[in-house]
């Protein structure tokens, strides 16, 4: 009878994981066609811009060419702590292909030249921008090196003709590249999926708003930046914003190396315990996220562990249902790279997860900012009058 409890508690998270997912697959194919059914009639008279942040390193902005179409409505977003040559050379680029540059009066702690994983840069400037340079009706927030293969002109189309304030949107990974690169599309494939059953789960490379909505959301945004994607949603969603999925694929960068896999993964944990742990109040409103992330991710650490250490019939069943359950959830995109998907995670839940803790307080300590979600009840709401607008902090370019 014990064994029996047993194995029913080893199948039950990963049979409840299953159920989402299928659930998310069930949806997309209700909303497959959505975004290819939205005609000219929503695209008339529509008016958005293009937030892109850059900052660091010009070398990190790789969708000039794909930016170059949308002109004026391009807004590259920065600060006044970066150096005289970046500057130069993003004045340069803003002159040759129209774009707009807006300038906060934030500098960073940690001004350099290196990709910065951590701090309120990328959300601060995105939040000054929308308070003293948007004036068009939407907003997508784009990564620098982010690109679709259709205009984003549809993108906001739909958004509009669905009548919704916020969409999130589909990541597509880089096709080509080794086994690390394969296996992350696995894994985002997945991801995006779940965006079907939870729309707030916004992607940081992508996602589009009313402008009134961003502005109000980003308003009351901790600034923390990892996480800051999904903190983006929750504070759409408890703001009684409109939350939608729109299937609209767009093509970014992940990690082809170790190294930057490793130091990307660093942060995203440090930033999941800042969602799951440090936030966890939010339980009450999204259980079942919160549950897997705070227990199965966190609590349950050292039981992985002791799993591992002291391997029995449960870590065998475990890995069975495991290697049955990712081969039937990526049946359809499956590839000889499923077999390493065990492994892959395994390396994430034991070691990178741990180290992420460690990484939190590495990235919160030094901005004095720990990354609390907090909202002001009564000042959002789907068509809530956005914040009082600050004076501009610098807006310069073509």
């Amino acid at each position: 009878m014990d064994w029996t409890a047993s194995l029913l508690a080893l199948l039950a998270l990963p049979l409840l994981a299953v159920l989402v997912d299928a659930v998310g697959a069930a949806r997309s194919s209700r909303f497959g066609t959505a975004v290819r059914e939205a005609g000219s009639e929503s695209l008339q008279g529509l008016s958005f811009d293009v937030l892109v942040p850059i900052y660091g390193d010009i070398r990190y902005l790789t969708n000039v060419d794909f930016l170059h179409s949308y002109g004026s409505q391009v807004i590259l977003c920065t600060t006044s702590g970066e150096s005289d040559g970046f500057r130069q050379s993003l004045d340069q680029i803003a002159t040759t292909h129209g774009f707009r540059v807006f300038l906060s009066d934030y500098v960073a702690p940690s001004a350099g030249t290196g990709r910065r994983t951590g701090g309120t840069v990328r959300d601060r400037v995105i939040r000054d921008a929308l308070e003293s340079a948007v004036d068009a009706e939407y907003v997508v927030c784009l990564d620098a090196d982010t690109t679709s293969v259709r205009p984003l002109s549809e993108l906001v189309g739909e958004l509009r003709r669905r009548g919704d304030d916020v969409a999130s949107i589909e990541l597509v990974p880089q096709a080509e590249g080794p086994a690390l690169v394969q296996l992350q599309r696995h894994e985002y494939r997945l991801a995006m999926r779940l965006r079907f059953v939870m729309p707030w789960l916004l992607s940081g490379a992508c996602h589009a708003g009313t402008t009134s909505a961003m502005r109000a959301i980003m308003a009351q945004h901790s600034l923390f930046f990892q996480g800051n994607d999904v903190e983006t949603g929750l504070l759409g969603e408890r703001l009684g914003y409109r939350m939608t999925h729109i299937p609209f694929a767009v093509n970014t960068e992940v990690p082809a190396t170790l190294r930057a896999w490793w130091r990307q993964r660093l942060a995203w944990a440090g930033g999941e315990f800042r969602l799951y742990i440090v936030n966890i109040r939010f339980c009450f409103w999204h259980p079942f996220f919160w549950t897997y992330g705070s227990v199965v991710l966190f609590a349950f650490l050292l039981l992985r562990w002791e799993a591992l250490v002291h391997p029995g019939l449960s870590l065998l069943a475990a890995a069975v249902l495991y290697f049955g359950m990712i081969y039937g959830i990526h049946w359809k995109n499956r590839n000889r790279w499923l077999l390493l998907m065990p492994f892959y995670t395994l390396i994430t839940s034991l070691i990178i997860l741990p180290l992420g803790m460690v990484w939190y307080f590495a990235m919160a300590i030094p901005e004095k900012n720990f990354g609390l979600i907090r909202f002001r009840r009564g000042s959002g709401g789907s068509r809530a009058t956005s914040p009082r607008r600050r004076n501009a902090v610098g807006v310069a370019g073509t």
